[in-house]
């Protein structure tokens, strides 16, 4: 059975799914607050969001995620790529990730190059 969509109607999956993206500073401490799933339709936005950030030169790079519900391998990837973007002495922390969230860290390694708080 086909149903004729409305005007302006779009099917879920031809919407792009929502991630917002806010940073601030403090001093030389960014801190990015982030809302939305992180996937591969996602992550493109993330790594340029936290690679312009990286360019600035943080002393310090603090990622919120306690407005994540869902992160998959890409976009693990994307953090894995701003740790190395920044130099060793600059901390990334993810801070206020869901058990579930920061279990995908655990399984795939990174939370050994992260600070969790």
């Amino acid at each position: 059975m086909l149903r004729r969509m409305a005007a302006g109607e779009t099917l879920a999956s031809e919407r792009a799914p929502a991630l917002t993206i806010c940073d601030q500073w403090d001093a030389a401490v960014a801190i990015v607050t982030i809302h939305g799933e992180i996937d591969i339709s996602t992550v493109g936005t993330l790594s340029e969001h936290l690679g312009d950030l990286a360019r600035k030169n943080p002393r310090r790079l603090v990622i919120d995620l306690a407005g994540v519900s869902f992160i998959d391998s890409s976009g693990v990837s994307g953090f894995a790529r701003v740790r190395k973007a920044l130099p060793p002495d600059c901390p990334v922390v993810i801070r206020s990730a869901q058990r579930r969230i920061r279990q995908v860290f655990t399984l795939t390694g990174l939370d050994s190059v992260l600070v969790f708080e």
